[in-house]
């Protein structure tokens, strides 16, 4: 089998789109070795098929990575979210800007990676509309008053927006995937309770974590 017309094919078909060796080189290219895989890939950079973003990640084509090309990889159909500052700017509780961008996704190998401005961290979670909901309040309330640019009136009305998706089924997948502090969970069940939203998230979490809570 001709290996370099292989990958130079998959290239050319996927125009635009983020190549990951960690997670292609078991898929899409399994029966190619993988110190043959680097080689060939050296190869297409050097021809500007390929332009690398980082170790092991490179865009297909010249242009640099953009937004698009990382949500359609990490984020969109259910693999990932963002958060940080992207996430408290998209919401509209904080204007501050950071430079680098940080993602939640199922869709990485290692525990996190860089991607040119993008740092991701590997969560495995299904990232449908409920869990992408109170991922973001759990986010919003562990990063509380410390905050850059909070803005207190926009953060109590998406908080109480948020607060309407909660649901212990989705609250347990999260706690099992990511770690918060006791002090975010005792503030979310405070909210749920003032809110009269049934839940044993303070149960739940005392459960997951039973042997580490003092």
């Amino acid at each position: 089998m001709n290996y370099t017309k292989l990958v130079r094919e998959y290239c050319k078909n996927n125009s635009g789109a983020i190549f990951d060796v960690s997670k292609l080189k078991d898929t899409e290219f399994a029966e190619v070795p993988y110190k043959t895989l680097l080689k060939i890939l050296n190869r297409l950079e050097e021809e500007g098929l390929l332009s690398a973003v980082s170790k092991g990640v490179y865009f297909i084509g010249e242009k640099p990575v953009d937004e698009e090309s990382i949500f359609d990889e990490y984020v969109d159909n259910g693999k990932g979210m963002f958060v940080g500052y992207q996430l408290f700017n998209d919401v509209g509780i904080s204007d501050y800007f950071d430079r680098q961008i940080e993602i939640y996704t199922n869709n990485i190998k290692s525990k996190q990676k860089s991607v040119g401005q993008y740092f991701l961290k590997r969560v495995e979670l299904e990232f449908d509309d409920d869990i992408v909901d109170l991922v973001a309040l759990l986010e919003i309330l562990d990063a509380g008053y410390s905050m850059k640019g909070f803005d207190f009136m926009a953060c109590k009305k998406t908080v109480d927006m948020l607060l309407q998706s909660y649901s212990d089924s989705s609250f347990q997948k999260i706690v099992k995937a990511i770690r918060y502090e006791y002090s975010t969970i005792k503030k979310l069940s405070e909210l749920l309770d003032a809110n009269s939203i049934d839940n044993n998230c303070l149960d739940i979490f005392e459960s997951t974590y039973k042997s580490s809570i003092r």
